[in-house]
């Protein structure tokens, strides 16, 4: 039995498999949906404008500042120095405990007279929100440690004053500060 090396004439058919691929192609983008475009936009118009313009007037939202300063830095006695708080035109001044370093270093006795003192402050914004009407979304609450004496108030006295803000639910408070003093060997 001779062996035939030479191949025999066996070819693929492609027309049958590139027909099902063709069919299968119109199928799939016959039945394909895409989805429909929502031809509502949600919006809410000022009525102010259009055929039924109506006049609106709008509150002006309540702008609460809160100045914060640092005293006694002139001061020999390295115990003297403390933060002053003043909130807006208020003849009230809040002088928080003198040579405070910190809830983690202080007695028992100087924290509660620490949180006394914020105690006050929080009772005394809260009397400014309810003579606006009490709504603490209508209100901008600003601290503020203006130059130079600024710069100076430890980050833990304007974060108490910031955490008045947020337990009276007044979300919208902006920063304005001093720049902090330079270390001594950069003067």
């Amino acid at each position: 039995m001779p062996l035939d090396l030479e191949p025999d004439d066996t070819e693929l058919n492609m027309t049958p498999m590139i027909d099902i691929v063709f069919q299968l192609i119109i199928f799939f983008l016959l039945s394909l949906k895409f989805k429909t475009v929502d031809r509502r936009i949600e919006s809410a118009l000022p009525d102010n404008t259009g055929i039924e313009a109506r006049q609106t007037l709008l509150d002006e939202p309540l702008k609460l500042k809160v100045k914060v300063f640092r005293r006694g830095l002139e001061s020999v006695d390295k115990g003297d120095d403390h933060t002053l708080i003043k909130v807006d035109n208020d003849a009230r001044e809040f002088h928080l405990p003198k040579g405070w370093r910190g809830r983690h270093v202080e007695s028992i006795a100087r924290i509660r007279e620490y949180d006394a003192v914020v105690a006050a402050l929080k009772v005394l914004v809260d009397r400014k929100l309810k003579e606006h009407g009490g709504d603490p979304s209508k209100v901008n609450g600003e601290i503020v440690a203006p130059p130079p004496k600024g710069g100076a108030v430890p980050h833990g006295d304007v974060m108490s004053v910031l955490n008045v803000f947020l337990e009276l639910d007044v979300t919208n408070v902006t920063f304005q500060g001093a720049p902090g003093p330079l270390p001594r060997r950069l003067h």
